[in-house]
């Protein structure tokens, strides 16, 4: 009965997806691409799932269990060390803007986290290049000014 149950409720999301990803064919490229995007990995992850509930009982019972393991905090901090970053990355946005945020955020948890300077600098690199990339440049997206920003300009 539990595998009726899992696979109807799969149908629905694949139904619901589906519909979504139907519905946003009609509407201009830039307004539908997130749903377009999200909605087609959503359906090929819902056929997946699927597949996992159609799957014989004892199939299912000798599967690979996905239960994340518990959080610990590893830091000296633990949480607090985290939402730290969280209130720096915020802080950063809204001081130097968003474009220079995230390469500088990158840079400085891969260092302050063991990375090498290359990699760091690397990540960095390919974070903003993603960062203009997409959204500089394919999605024409104008960010809000900084308040460094205002205050040169």
């Amino acid at each position: 009965m539990a595998r009726i149950e899992k696979s109807l409720f799969t149908l629905f999301f694949l139904a619901l997806l589906s519909w979504a990803v139907y519905v946003a064919t009609d509407w201009p490229l830039r307004a539908s691409i997130i749903i377009l995007v999200l909605g087609s990995v959503g359906i090929a992850l819902s056929l997946v799932q699927l597949m996992f509930d159609l799957a014989s009982a004892e199939a299912k019972s000798k599967g690979i269990a996905f239960d994340a393991p518990a959080l610990k905090p590893e830091g000296r901090w633990g949480n607090l060390e985290i939402w730290g970053w969280i209130l720096a990355f915020y802080a950063a946005i809204h001081l130097i803007g968003f474009p220079a945020a995230v390469p500088l955020f990158v840079f400085a948890y891969a260092r302050a986290y063991g990375a090498s300077w290359v990699l760091s600098l690397t990540l960095a690199a390919l974070g903003w290049g993603f960062l203009y990339g997409l959204f500089e440049q394919i999605l024409h997206v104008p960010w809000p000014k900084s308040l460094l920003g205002l205050l040169i300009f």
